[in-house]
């Protein structure tokens, strides 16, 4: 018997070095840079439109809100056949200033907090201890959650009435007197008149009228003489509820950490309200003295208090790009561009404009 022998052939070794020659799988330095910088330039791509839609997710819920607190106001005026007043002041006390709460009050029943409204004592103030922790509660539907100055877990505020051209307030010793938020007392009938007389008996008519006409929401006494009502109904919008403005953002209101007092529960006409700028030169209204491109002008126009410090600017702010959201008496809300043009502008915050005909103030 022959036996075969197969030898096992082995497959040749590369010699050492053309084995330590062979390359390396892996990336070179410069393929890692080429990738890094592909990767930075998608991330710079992407991170301006995630922010976009950021932005946008907080404007779409900062208009919920504001329509929502648009309707409470609406809701609350019908059921008492009066708009609030922006603000209760006076305690009967002589000498003395009451300062009890704002417009908001009012409205918290119709906006889901009648928890708050119903623990409320009414005949004290606002900063009365009673009523102060209730103050300082934060109610997220009064914020706008692009307003970046709030301070969150306080008694916060983005929103603000329309009050027209100014408030009233007591001047030496002179009750109701119109004045406005930068100019002082205001003549609005141009007679040279202001404060203690409402008219000179020349057939004018008076500043209290006139200063009625040309705003929605106003001050008031809630206790004590002289127990001023001025205030509209939904049937005194002569203009049409579609034409006057209601209620409008303002980043510049709200609380305060300097100071602890101010919350949606203010009756401060600078954290309460919104003003359009004072048509008329140095307050006199007399004829040549109106303008009305003044009404969104200089410190007074649309976002230009953006910077100002909290409760100095009571004019319409945003960091909405380009102007405002808007709410109007029947309910609709509109974005309006910080370059209206200040006839326009001063027509949507009057209620009553038409009844200006015939004065210098006709729009």
């Amino acid at each position: 018997m022959m036996y075969r022998t197969y030898q096992l052939k082995r497959k040749p070794t590369l010699p050492v070095i053309a084995w330590r020659n062979r390359p390396y799988s892996g990336y070179t330095i410069i393929e890692l840079l080429v990738v890094t910088a592909i990767i930075s330039v998608l991330i710079a791509l992407a991170l301006p439109a995630v922010q976009s839609a950021r932005n946008s997710a907080r404007q779409v819920q900062c208009l919920n809100n504001l329509r929502n607190v648009s309707l409470g106001i609406i809701q609350a005026t019908d059921s008492a056949n009066r708009f609030p007043a922006s603000g209760y002041y006076g305690d009967g006390t002589p000498g003395t200033v009451g300062s009890y709460r704002s417009w908001v009050l009012e409205t918290l029943p119709y906006l889901g907090e009648s928890n708050i409204f119903n623990k409320w004592d009414m005949n004290k103030g606002y900063n009365d201890p009673i009523n102060e922790t209730l103050a300082n509660s934060h109610i997220p539907i009064l914020t706008c959650p692009s307003d970046i100055t709030e301070v969150a877990g306080n008694g916060n505020l983005s929103y603000v009435v329309n009050s027209g051209v100014g408030f009233t307030a007591l001047i030496a010793g002179i009750h109701d007197c119109p004045i406005g938020p930068s100019s002082g007392n205001l003549d609005l009938n141009g007679n040279g008149i202001t404060c203690n007389s409402s008219t000179s008996g020349d057939g004018t008519p008076a500043d209290r009228e006139i200063f009625t006409q040309m705003g929605l929401f106003f001050n008031e006494t809630w206790k004590g003489e002289p127990r001023s009502k001025r205030h509209h109904n939904m049937a005194g919008l002569t203009d049409g509820a579609s034409n006057t403005m209601l209620i409008s953002e303002n980043i510049r209101t709200g609380y305060d950490p300097a100071k602890p007092s101010s919350s949606w529960a203010s009756p401060s006409p600078f954290l309460t309200s919104f003003y359009i700028g004072n048509p008329c030169l140095n307050g006199n209204c007399s004829s040549g003295n109106v303008d009305y491109n003044r009404s969104n002008s200089g410190s007074s126009a649309i976002n230009a208090g953006i910077d100002q410090s909290e409760g100095s600017s009571p004019f319409p702010s945003s960091l909405h790009k380009g102007g405002v959201n808007v709410g109007f008496c029947d309910g609709h809300i509109q974005f309006l561009s910080e370059n209206i043009d200040g006839k326009v502008y001063a027509a949507l915050a009057s209620p009553q404009g038409q009844a200006l005909e015939g004065t210098p103030l006709e729009q």
